[in-house]
């Protein structure tokens, strides 16, 4: 009797300790943790900081992602502004930053998208040697959020001169590499540079408007070694890996497609600030065996990453690579009148390689000319 009152006891008890479990909460007291993403363009306009908060609460991690004001902080919660100072550290100006709402959609995924809110401020003329300090106050926390960032300068293609029509192939079907000397600009941790090729779909349906294409070809991404500029960084266009690139990325294929016509394309050099890098370099995957990785923020009381990034275009001409965008040219940069900055022999290459361009000029041995398939090419204007 005393060892079945024992072994009755022991089941009530099991039975007790699991339903006690399930009530036990598992997650700590929740803190306030602020997640701030910032990058300042002086060739911009517009200024967006992306400012969130981390989240913690019972229930499906998924479903909590999916409700928005789990992450994001209510209308009126932030005062947000941003301080302006001189190359002496004397204050100039202060910018304050409006809260906005799907102003930029946010992509789908994990997180909702039904809200995406930026704080913003305008202003088209940041100054390239001026500092510029975040602040950020949540009134109802009375917590302030600070950090500051110079901007990253101007990067130049200083072989400009030397450049005129790139040739990626020879007449014997040789690929050839072409080189790109960058100077980097100072406040510059990180340089990265793509080839923007651009072209024009044409369409046999009159009702279809002619459609601009780009594609991003990358030459890579190079650390500078100092921070003041002057950095000469190559980068190398490879003749083969161009040509794959057109291969694989445009399609030989498309619904109601009549020709494709070349569009001039233009050199993109990415800098990033040097705590941009630093942010980059320490969130890439790790090659140790601990996998442990340092972390970093630029922020006080705030994870992320507040830091400037200078996207510079090198526009081209038929004569060549400019500094500036040319007056005659159109479409954001690229010019479209077939004087492409490709020599004879890449355009012919271009033109050849069943992907339905059309020779503007009659130039091409092979290629049909566009003036037999389309009667009014000079008058196009999209």
């Amino acid at each position: 009797m005393k060892n079945n009152l024992s072994y009755l006891l022991a089941i009530v008890g099991a039975f007790t300790l699991y339903s006690c479990e399930t009530e036990i909460k598992t997650n700590a007291e929740y803190k306030d943790i602020t997640v701030v993403y910032g990058l300042l363009n002086p060739n911009e306009s517009n200024h967006y900081i992306k400012i969130t908060k981390a989240f913690l609460g019972e229930g499906n991690a998924n479903d909590l992602a999916n409700n928005s004001a789990n992450f994001n902080y209510a209308d009126g919660e932030l005062d947000v502004r941003i301080d302006e100072y001189n190359a002496n550290s004397t204050f100039v100006r202060s910018f304050s930053l409006s809260r906005t709402v799907n102003e930029i959609p946010k992509d789908d995924g994990v997180f909702s998208n039904t809200d995406n809110v930026l704080y913003k401020f305008v202003e088209p003329s940041l100054k390239k040697d001026y500092s510029y300090k975040l602040n950020i106050v949540n009134k109802t926390l009375g917590k302030e959020i600070t950090s500051e960032t110079k901007i990253a300068n101007d990067p130049s293609l200083t072989n400009l001169n030397q450049i005129t029509k790139l040739k990626l192939v020879n007449s014997s079907g040789s690929y050839l590499n072409h080189d790109f000397n960058i100077r980097t600009g100072a406040n510059s941790g990180k340089v990265k540079v793509n080839l923007i090729f651009s072209y024009a779909n044409h369409f046999t349906d009159t009702a279809m408007q002619p459609e601009i294409k780009t594609l991003k070809i990358s030459l890579g991404e190079q650390k500078t070694t100092t921070t003041e500029g002057g950095d000469i960084l190559v980068f190398t266009l490879n003749g083969a890996n161009f040509f794959s690139a057109l291969t694989n990325s445009i399609s030989a294929s498309v619904p109601n497609l009549n020709y494709r016509r070349i569009n001039n394309c233009v050199l993109e050099v990415i800098s990033a600030g040097v705590d941009l890098a630093t942010y980059i370099s320490v969130n890439e995957p790790s090659t140790s065996i601990t996998q442990n990785k340092p972390e970093f923020t630029n922020l006080t009381n705030a994870l992320g990453v507040f830091s400037s990034r200078n996207i510079k275009n090198i526009y081209t001409a038929s004569s060549g690579f400019n500094a500036t965008n040319p007056s005659t040219e159109n479409l954001n940069g690229f010019d479209n009148d077939g004087q492409t900055n490709f020599d004879n022999d890449t355009k012919e290459k271009i033109l050849t390689m069943g992907l339905n361009f059309c020779d503007p000029f009659n130039t091409s041995t092979y290629a049909p000319r566009c003036v037999d398939v389309i009667s009014n090419w000079n008058t196009f204007n999209p």
